[in-house]
């Protein structure tokens, strides 16, 4: 089990989250005192969910054919040191300098497909049955480490950044309102200004026109409601408190961004699900499955062996 940060480490936690969520944080009172204890509450939130991550499972392009988990997650030997030897962050930690095991977590696009194939029962063997053929795709690597502690915690600080970029699309999105509306009331209030001229012209010489007055009344209506608006974004947006609160909320409910469970396959040498015929052969495969909003991505510990980068 990882364990829970020191108080430097909470505190640089806090100042990573605040300079990816809104900077201008800083100038609330009392900021550090507010986010520390929801910044910790969230790290043992994703402590907990390092214990469904199974694993490790050993990557090595040698042995391949010799481990049926790491066939059932490579579609060939190819692609397995593909990602070995291309891998950002691999690379990111091969430039640092380092070698040897390393331990880190290995994310996956799981697809599953209807086939129609063949499938023995006892002595009958029945042809055309409808079964689920299962691949991996798009496999990242996370946070490599020298050590499984280290990499632990590498997971810990991605969650955090998942809620404090999701406090800044938030606030953000705020903000690029409160702006859009600002530019309409101005464009609304010139319109206001304009056909009130116009009535009061009119009005000089003869009564003002039903157009022009319905025209008016359509355009002041349009004004109330964006400065309504405005008033219900003013009360989320502008202060540095405010922009702190809804950090602070998201911190507080990181289930609602990220959430985890155990998935266990049994998949036979053909990739094809056989989790309800145990007397067919097959292998075991246990991931944990990672869900944030419509994106989910399988997951398992892994560990390979990290060689010095080529000479140019």
């Amino acid at each position: 089990t990882a364990r829970r940060p020191t108080d430097d480490s909470l505190d640089q936690a806090v100042e990573r989250v605040i300079q990816i969520a809104d900077p201008m944080i800083r100038q609330a009172k009392g900021y550090r005192k507010t986010l520390g204890s929801v910044v910790a509450s969230a790290s043992d939130y994703f402590r907990s969910l390092l214990d469904t991550l199974p694993g490790p499972v050993p990557l090595d392009r040698s042995r391949y054919y010799d481990d049926p988990r790491v066939k059932a997650l490579f579609a060939s030997p190819d692609e397995l040191d593909e990602l070995l030897r291309f891998s950002p962050e691999i690379n990111a930690v091969r430039r640092s300098g380092a070698t040897g095991e390393m331990v880190a977590l290995m994310t996956m696009q799981q697809d599953e497909r209807t086939i129609f194939g063949h499938r023995q029962e006892g002595e009958m063997l029945l042809r055309e049955v409808r079964q689920q053929a299962v691949s991996f795709s798009a496999h990242r690597i996370v946070g490599p480490a020298a050590d499984l502690e280290a990499t632990r915690a590498g997971i810990i600080d991605r969650g955090l950044e998942v809620l404090a970029t999701a406090a800044m699309e938030r606030i953000t999105g705020l903000r690029a309102q409160k702006s859009e509306l600002e530019g309409r009331k101005a464009h609304l209030t010139g319109m206001v200004q304009m056909l009130g001229g116009r009535t009061r012209r009119q009005g000089l010489f003869a009564a003002p026109t039903a157009k022009n007055r319905e025209e008016l009344g359509k355009v002041e209506q349009l004004l109330a409601e964006v400065e309504q608006e405005q008033e219900a974004v003013r009360a989320q947006i502008g202060l540095p408190e405010q922009s702190l609160a809804i950090l602070e909320a998201i911190l507080n409910q990181p289930e609602q961004m990220l959430s985890a469970r155990r998935l266990h396959l049994r998949l036979n040498w053909m990739g094809v699900r056989v989790d309800e015929t145990p007397a067919e052969e097959g292998t075991d495969v246990n991931l944990a499955e990672f869900a944030m909003e419509e994106l989910h991505r399988s997951a398992v510990l892994v560990t390979f062996t990290l060689t010095p980068a080529a000479p140019a």
